[in-house]
């Protein structure tokens, strides 16, 4: 509720273009050292100064169609086109774009609220930067970022993870599991937010492994969790049907689109005892993810947990 009412202030006051452009300037050097609060204010003044920008070029252009009006340089805002005679359109801090169709004075992408712009995604800005980061494919709950990884295998998953201040993601308990489940991979919910639209079958490599001691399943970022020695999380078609496999196999990953992972789905037409949701769906690889990766190939990536509270 905070940042609508920020919102509604930002238009009562009647800021100007110059006005706007100066809080824009200060606000980015705040932004550096303030965090996503203030990286939150700084987008929503390039938002306003935008949409004031394209909303006077098109005044202008009625009133003089045989000349296209300039757009002004502001930081962190790309003026695509300011043709009267075609679309014009901003891009805001590389995320998100708002329009105005010339012919017709369409607004499209252009929202009353600063929130339903869907690409404004502050968190995955600390993280773009990174050309092995899907971009845009961050989000945060509470103390944790996750971050998808451009990742061929378990280690360089977990060696980029490390380079971004954390590690190949930790379940700690189900609340953690049903909320990943939902917003990360379930789907490709998370990709899909990215503007990756792909259905594809999709696996993530999670923290999970056993290479130190075979059978003895940890967190590459060494925390504990609330399941019994982690096995709970393992697929019931490995952990029951598959412990020959075991000892070959010391990596997880968790697929993407069709995880079934602690709800009440059973299949009871074939091996309910293998195919339900009492457990986790976690499922046992090597470090390149041979068996998947030779069975239909299906796409692989890093999944990141970095701390976010101090």
């Amino acid at each position: 509720m905070k940042s609508l009412k920020t919102k509604k202030k930002y238009n009562e006051l009647g800021f100007s273009l110059t006005e706007l452009i100066i809080v824009i300037a200060v606000l980015s050097i705040l932004a550096t050292i303030g965090g996503p609060y203030l990286l939150r204010l700084l987008n929503m003044a390039r938002f306003a100064a935008a949409k004031m920008v394209l909303s006077e070029n098109y005044t202008s252009c009625l009133n003089n169609s045989n000349k296209s009006p300039n757009a002004p340089l502001i930081p962190g805002i790309t003026f695509q086109s300011t043709d009267c005679s075609s679309l014009m359109s901003a891009t805001i801090d590389k995320t998100c774009s708002i329009s105005l169709d010339m012919s017709n004075g369409a607004k499209t992408g252009w929202a009353e609220s600063f929130d339903s712009c869907q690409s404004f995604n502050l968190i995955a800005q600390k993280y773009n930067n990174f050309d092995f980061v899907v971009q845009n494919a961050a989000i945060n709950n509470e103390c944790s970022d996750y971050v998808i990884l451009e990742a061929s295998n378990w280690d360089e998953a977990q060696q980029r993870s490390q380079s971004l201040g954390g590690n190949l993601v930790t379940i700690n308990n189900k609340d953690e599991y049903s909320w990943l489940q939902n917003n990360v991979w379930a789907k490709n919910e998370l990709l899909s937010l990215a503007g990756d639209n792909s259905q594809e079958s999709t696996y993530y490599f999670t923290g999970l492994n056993d290479v130190a001691k075979e059978g003895e399943y940890v967190w590459a970022s060494g925390e504990t969790s609330d399941f019994n020695n982690n096995e709970d999380l393992i697929h019931r078609q490995n952990w029951l049907a598959q412990q020959h496999m075991a000892n070959s196999k010391d990596y997880f990953v968790i697929g993407g689109t069709n995880d079934k992972g602690f709800t009440d789905y059973v299949q009871n037409d074939y091996r309910p005892d293998l195919y339900n949701g009492l457990s986790g769906h976690l499922t046992w690889v090597d470090n390149e993810s041979s068996w998947l990766k030779n069975n239909g190939n299906p796409r692989h990536f890093g999944l990141a947990e970095i701390p976010s509270c101090k």
